[in-house]
């Protein structure tokens, strides 16, 4: 794989870890006061709605991008993404033995492949592998 795929793989999955869907009644809806919310309808349908403020007993917010009023007995569930610790710091601990192991097994490969002449020109072993001074073995 690339280096921008690994990149985009990792965001991903950081993004995923940093964050979860929460269930709140509209009560707590005032003390988080998120930016946007999830809302369940009776009726099995789900809204997104964004800046929503409860006032009253009413449910109101942008959806799409008209203002838009539910009223509490509509409002079957409320969910707020909210962040995730615990699998953050799981995903920060994977990432840093993914990278130990990594460097544990680059380190650990052994002597390099490439052989280095004293003698004759560069790129004799390249032209002519089965030469004496290529093969290390004494004419």
């Amino acid at each position: 794989m690339r280096p921008l795929t690994y990149a985009l793989l990792l965001t991903t999955l950081a993004s995923a870890a940093c964050t979860t869907m929460k269930p709140v009644t509209l009560d707590q809806m005032t003390v988080l006061g998120p930016e946007k919310a999830w809302v369940v309808e009776h009726d099995q349908s789900v809204v997104l709605m964004y800046e929503p403020k409860i006032v009253r007993d009413t449910l109101t917010g942008y959806v799409g991008r008209h203002r838009e009023k539910m009223s509490s007995a509509r409002v079957k569930e409320v969910r707020v993404q909210t962040k995730a610790p615990t699998r953050t710091a799981l995903l920060v601990g994977g990432i840093a033995v993914g990278f130990v192991g990594f460097v544990v097994y680059v380190a650990g490969t052994g002597q390099s492949a490439v052989i280095v002449s004293s003698t004759g020109p560069p790129g004799l072993c390249d032209i002519d592998p089965e030469q004496p001074i290529c093969t290390g073995v004494p004419e």
